[in-house]
């Protein structure tokens, strides 16, 4: 089926780049490769309070946002497939040709990839790491209520971490929190809510190793400070060691990435390649439901002027 556009990717920028090609009467299609549409604003932190989300000083929880940008994107014409994931982008005759997991292929005239990143799956160097993976090792926080009597581990440094623990803060028995510097890379009013919380914090440390008998029940601690090893008890570690950007669909066309697979896109979200777009995560950029928002709308605009080429652009 031919579109004008194809938006790969239905969270914040993807559903904002789909918002505005649609209100420009372009006929637009999204692909999303779960069952729901809203990226991890819908399908992760659901229940969270967005606190740095534009225009609501109080907060909004990150399924109303979600949510909210489904209904504003699906107004204007929108059309958005789910269980769609992409897994390969080429060229014909000028059009992009987009093809699913399931066999289908869609043609556009061009194409934004707003496909966000996932999380790393594998820390290394950690005893026992593989052998209790989906066992108490996780790498995400997919459903806070499975973590509830528990004691859990958090590990890493960075935003996804603190939030991972404090969400689970008033869920989970009682939760810790490792990394292995001194000081947090998260914004510092997220760091405050952490210190204000019951969140253990244990700093200069991380995992050695991990045991139990078929689910994990203790892991061994170890501080470069001191160099000295403790045991501790946990029924759950979660592994928040960052991200990689969900370009993988790119193999066989040459869009320019980076050593981590960040797409590289000029200041109006171009590529390398003429006719594909890249906007959110995925780029790189803030990493921020905002930023995303205006990456996805400039990445709109100038797929825009790229398919219409107005006289007055």
């Amino acid at each position: 089926m031919q579109y004008d556009v194809i938006v790969i990717g239905s969270g914040p920028a993807g559903l904002a780049s789909a918002t505005f090609t649609s209100a420009r009467k372009l006929k637009t299609l999204v692909l999303e490769a779960t069952s729901k549409a809203g990226g991890k604003p819908v399908n992760m932190y659901g229940k969270k309070i967005v606190d740095d989300f534009l225009g609501f000083p109080e907060g909004v929880k990150g399924k109303e946002v979600g949510e909210a940008l489904i209904r504003q994107a699906e107004k204007f014409g929108a059309e958005i497939k789910c269980n769609s994931k992409v897994t390969k982008i080429s060229i014909k005759n000028n059009d992009k040709l987009v093809e699913t997991e399931g066999g289908e292929i869609y043609r556009a005239k061009a194409v934004i990839i707003a496909t966000g990143s996932h999380s790393k799956s594998f820390v290394g160097g950690i005893e026992g790491e593989r052998e209790f993976r989906k066992k108490g090792v996780a790498y995400q926080l997919s459903d806070p209520t499975e973590m509830e009597n528990k004691t859990v581990i958090v590990v890493g440094g960075g935003a996804n971490a603190v939030e991972t623990a404090l969400i689970l803060k008033n869920i989970a028995k009682k939760v810790h929190i490792i990394h292995r510097r001194d000081n947090f890379r998260a914004d510092e009013l997220l760091v405050e809510k952490l210190e204000k919380s019951n969140v253990n914090i244990i700093y200069n440390s991380q995992i050695k190793k991990i045991e139990g008998n078929n689910h994990v029940t203790k892991v061994t601690i170890y501080n470069n400070k001191s160099n000295k090893e403790t045991e501790m008890k946990a029924d759950q570690i979660i592994f928040c060691i960052g991200a990689i950007p969900a370009s993988e669909m790119l193999k066989e066309l040459p869009v320019e990435v980076d050593q981590k697979g960040t797409i590289r896109t000029d200041c109006d979200q171009k590529t390398s390649v003429e006719g594909i777009f890249a906007a959110g995560d995925v780029a790189g950029g803030a990493m921020r439901i905002s930023a995303a928002i205006g990456e996805g709308v400039k990445a709109a605009m100038t797929a825009y002027l790229y398919i219409k080429q107005p006289y007055w652009a």
